[in-house]
């Protein structure tokens, strides 16, 4: 099939266009309030299981880390990052500028004793990995 110009003049081959895809075609994406909550419970259970799995327990099988860097970034990092800074939307408090002292911190880090606090205990962490945990924190 060519195209013809007004004028007669044959100019190649012609663009075919497609049909526009009818309604009942394109219904199942329409956003209806069923579909709506479906999408959203979807996403909140994704973000649920996200939050939940970014903040580990302690199974503390890391005998090759030795830094208190090293530590920090396998056990803190996931919830204060690795600047230490903290992330605002989870209420979890930045490591730099505490008013905590090096065994406070240290004590936080064994055992909340039940405190409201999200951050998890490292009960099985020895005193000189949490000791090169502060001392990293406090270097920072």
């Amino acid at each position: 099939m060519t195209r013809v110009n007004r004028l007669g003049e044959s100019k190649g081959p012609a663009i075919q266009t497609l049909a526009k895809p009818s309604t009942k075609e394109w219904s199942m994406f329409k956003l209806n309030s069923r579909n709506k909550s479906l999408v959203f419970y979807t996403l909140a259970f994704c973000l649920l299981l996200v939050t939940i799995s970014s903040c580990s327990k302690d199974t503390h099988e890391h005998a090759d880390l030795v830094t208190g860097e090293q530590l920090f970034n396998y056990h803190c990092a996931g919830c204060h990052k690795n600047t230490g800074k903290g992330k605002f939307l989870k209420g979890i408090p930045a490591n730099r500028n505490t008013v905590l002292s090096s065994q406070q911190i240290i004590h936080k880090i064994n055992a909340n004793d039940g405190e409201k606090v999200k951050m998890p205990s490292f009960p099985k962490m020895s005193q000189a990995e949490a000791v090169a945990i502060v001392s990293y924190l406090k270097q920072m």
